[in-house]
This record gives C-alpha cells, structure tokens and sequence, in this order.
C-alpha cells in the first residue's frame, strides 16, 4: 500500500490504529497522519545529501500544523516561511530562529521586521524594492542581517502551470544577469549582509534535470562573486523535488560538492504528502444517466487540489475488496461541479454510511482548506504506533463567524 497506510486482516490501517476507528471516534471529515511515514522520510532525505550536512528547512505551507511542524523540528529539520503567520507558528513550536528562512516574493514591513526581532537565519529578497526594506528595518533595530538573493533562473520545471515558479514570466526572483551588479551595490552595506543565493523552481518535479541545469547557471556566477571578495555562504535550492530523493542527491551532489556555501533544501510535499489521508463518509449514491455517482462528506473546501490542479488521488475503501466493481465519480457537498475527487474510476460496492480514503494528502491539504458554503474545517489527527492524537479540533458554526459583526 501507501508508507503506512495499508490493509491488516482485510482493514485498512494507519500505522497500528484502524482507520476507521478514528473516523467512528471523531467524525468526518478528517485529516489522519502517520508519525512515523514523516520521520522515515525526513531520514531519507538526510541520508541522501548526508556528505554535504545540508540544512534541511521544511516548508511549512505544505502543512502547517504545529504538531506536525514540532514532529520534525525535533528529528533536525529548519523551517522555511512565507508570511508572518508562519512566523508565529515557529515561534509557537519554539523554533531555532538560526533554522528559520523568510522566502516569499510580497512580505509585509511587519513581516519583516518581525522576522529581524526574531533573529531567522536568513531573509530572502525577490526585489530591489525590498533590499530597500530590507535595509530600512535593519537600521531601525540596528542589526546587521543576512540576506540572501532569489534568482529567477528562466528554468521549466514542475508539474501543473500554477506550480511552475522558475520561468522569466513568473512573479518569483530577481533576473540572473542583474544579480552581480546588486552585490556589488550593497558590498559595503552596514546593515545588509548579502551572503546567500537561492532559486525554487516549482512542485512536483520529478527528474533532477532542471537543477542540474540550474545549477550550471548559477555555478559560474557563485565563483565570480567568489574572485570579487563576495563569499556566499549559502546556496539554497529550494524544493519540489518528488522521490526517490537518493536519484535527486546523486545528480546535484557532484556540482556543489566543493563550495564553501552550505546547501540549503526546502522540501514541502516530499517529506509529507504519502503521510496524510483524508477520511471521507458516504453521504448518499445515486446514477444519474449512465453515471454512478458516490457523494460523501469532504468537498473541494476541504481538499481543492483536485479542482484546482486536475490532481489525481488513489481512493480506497476501508475493507480490501475482492468483489464487484463498478465505475464511478466520487464527489462532495460543495455547489459546484468541480467538486470532484475523482470521476470515472473504477471502485469496489459500497454503501451509504461507509467510509474512503483519499490518499497522498499529507501536503497541501489542510493549508489550502477554506470555509467556502460555510463549511467549517476538519480535524486532524496525528499516529503514532497504536494509538492517535487529536492535534486539530474540527471547526464550528461559531468559528465561521468569530470576528464578523451584524450591521443594522
């Protein structure tokens, strides 16, 4: 089956607890993770890059939980934000400011100067509008700050277009050819130590092909800087990558090997998606025409990434079946006809008030939820051995309006 979820006696299981055990004692929709399928990967990652001690920063818009975030801290892992919020959840789960990067092509004054108070490691700028910033809030705390540069290496790579972040069209980075010219401007700064260079070229990149080709790019430009006297003393080459992490380590392995600059990753999806499902009831079935149709409880609130990237998620039922199948469309509540988790795929009998599994939803998930139809969130649950955490309530009715006030 999938990491650690698989079928036990013909039931489908989450490390040592029975899925549906947990669907029965919290309800659904819900959100279930394995502990231990984030531990193994995490340590997959490590020991690939293991000759070049990288500083592995988990990108916490993949999955924000604390809990999950704390999980692994604890085995070693930095973080990588985007936004204040993220911030205070690192601050939250105490962790090492010197382990935290701020990417993100739009960071509020705030946002960074709330970073600055925090210490992070490094601060990325896409512009030089925010070196600007950057500066600014320096001098105001009287700090000098690492910054790092995001270069915008007009590299393809990644799954769907909106997941494509390396081409010279995107919003992300600064141009290759005014990158020297910006480190020579800001050599003498008091304030700003610019001292890293990073590129993120998209998600769900599943050849080490465009790294390497990056990497050619940036290469010669890291040794240029190098004769300059301007040392780099981090080289981060953001995330993306999909498995197995040992081909990925392979092919970048030789061309960094060598620098002084310490490799920073940022993997998001690799270390978490095959660590989470979502546990979904069978409202109701029905044909309409030559379609079957199995509506259950989760809608494209809870998991868009169906709707919104066409993505495919193997779906499972809770009792391996050996019996009739038939084919279907598997879609939720929501008043919209994109609200489909899968549509004609072939799926074993099953009736109202059974559970399924949507599977791979450990990344993007949760963080990409939304209150649409006022629905309110799912749970969470974490797994650990043979037993399971409640690590997000389930939201209310109360939670949909706290904050709103009635006009009249």
């Amino acid at each position: 089956m999938i990491g650690e979820f698989r079928y036990r006696r013909g039931e489908l299981h989450c490390e040592g607890v029975k899925v549906k055990e947990i669907g029965e004692s919290v309800g659904t929709p819900v959100y279930i993770y394995s502990y231990k399928a984030i531990v193994k990967k995490y340590a997959e990652l490590n020991k690939a890059f293991a000759s070049l001690s990288p500083l592995i920063c988990f990108s916490v818009k993949a999955n924000s939980n604390l809990s999950i975030c704390r999980v692994l801290t604890k085995e070693g892992a930095g973080l990588e934000i985007v936004s204040g919020g993220e911030l205070y959840r690192a601050k939250r789960i105490r962790a090492h400011p010197k382990k935290i990067i701020f990417t993100g092509v739009g960071k509020r004054e705030e946002e960074i100067r709330e970073a600055v108070e925090y210490g992070v490691l490094l601060i990325y700028a896409e512009s030089e509008q925010e070196l600007e910033l950057l500066e600014k809030v320096a001098k105001e705390k009287r700090k000098r700050i690492k910054v790092g540069l995001r270069i915008n290496p007009d590299v393809l790579a990644g799954g769907h277009k909106y997941i494509q972040t390396g081409k010279k069209e995107s919003k992300f980075g600064l141009p290759l050819k005014r990158v020297k010219k910006i480190f020579m401007q800001r050599k003498q700064s008091p304030y700003i130590e610019l001292c890293a260079l990073h590129f993120h070229l998209g998600s769900y990149i599943t050849t080490p092909q465009p790294f390497v080709d990056t990497l050619k790019r940036v290469i010669p430009l890291v040794k240029e800087l190098e004769e300059m006297g301007i040392g780099i003393g981090y080289l981060d080459i953001g995330g993306g990558f999909y498995q197995p992490a040992e081909e990925f380590a392979k092919a970048i392995i030789p061309l960094v090997k060598g620098f002084s600059a310490r490799l920073i990753l940022e993997p998001g999806r690799f270390l978490i998606v095959e660590s989470g499902m979502l546990l979904s009831k069978v409202l109701y079935t029905k044909t309409q025409g030559k379609k079957r149709f199995i509506v259950v409880d989760a809608g494209m609130n809870d998991f868009i990434r169906p709707a919104l990237y066409n993505a495919s998620h193997q779906i499972l039922s809770l009792h391996k079946s050996r019996g009739e199948y038939s084919k279907v469309n598997i879609v939720g509540p929501v008043c919209e006809s994109g609200d489909f988790f899968a549509q004609g795929i072939e799926f074993p009998l099953i009736e109202r008030g059974e559970y399924l599994a949507i599977m791979n939803t450990g990344a993007y998930g949760f963080t990409m939820s939304s209150n649409y139809n006022s629905r309110p969130r799912p749970a969470e649950v974490l797994v650990k051995e043979d037993r399971f955490y409640l690590i997000r309530e389930r939201e209310g009715y109360k939670d949909l309006v706290r904050g709103e006030k009635v006009w009249s």
